[in-house]
């Protein structure tokens, strides 16, 4: 099967790491559309050039990636999915057997769901402000499971390689702390 070739990726959530997913998908040539609670975040992900405002009227997305806190992710999740932004949907929180154990009770649909998260330093130990290259090299950890659509495994692979990092599978129940 050929790679997913990600065109359109929206991003909700545009805090320092969801900005700077955005800005290394631009970088790269992807679509990207902002969405965040704040109307500020989203003004300040544009201004650096991370991508353009969510419309309600856009085409479903190729990616959905979802950079929110942790106990927001599983309602973002569902939402999205219930007005169909993508085609596929991944997260970047940390406290995944938490975050999956929610999504099944909530109702949300895992086949195109695929957990992840970049592994990246403390923010204090972070250069100021998001950055197109902060996950150049850095472990982004994947929780792939077996029913999981190729096609969601395939477009969550892609952005872990356009974003530069790299690549490390592992069960929900191995996630390390913090």
């Amino acid at each position: 099967m050929a790679r997913t070739d990600l065109q359109h990726v929206t991003l909700i959530g545009c805090g320092l790491i969801g900005t700077s997913i955005a800005l290394a998908l631009n970088s790269a040539g992807v679509d990207v559309s902002l969405d965040d609670v704040d109307p500020e975040a989203v003004a300040r992900a544009r201004e650096l050039g991370a991508g353009s405002v969510l419309l309600p009227d856009s085409p479903p997305a190729d990616l959905v990636v979802i950079a929110t806190a942790p106990h927001a992710v599983v309602d973002v999740l569902y939402e999205a999915q219930a007005c169909g932004r993508g085609r596929a949907y991944t997260d970047v929180a940390p406290g995944k057997q938490r975050i999956w154990e929610e999504a099944q009770m909530r109702g949300c649909d895992l086949w195109g769901y695929l957990p992840g998260r970049p592994l990246v330093p403390r923010p204090a130990d972070l250069p100021a402000g998001p950055r197109a290259d902060r996950f150049a090299g850095r472990p982004w950890l994947l929780f792939p499971y077996p029913l999981v659509e190729p096609d969601a495994l395939d477009a969550v692979d892609r952005l872990i390689t356009l974003c530069g990092a790299q690549r490390t599978d592992m069960s929900l129940e191995a996630e390390p702390v913090a």
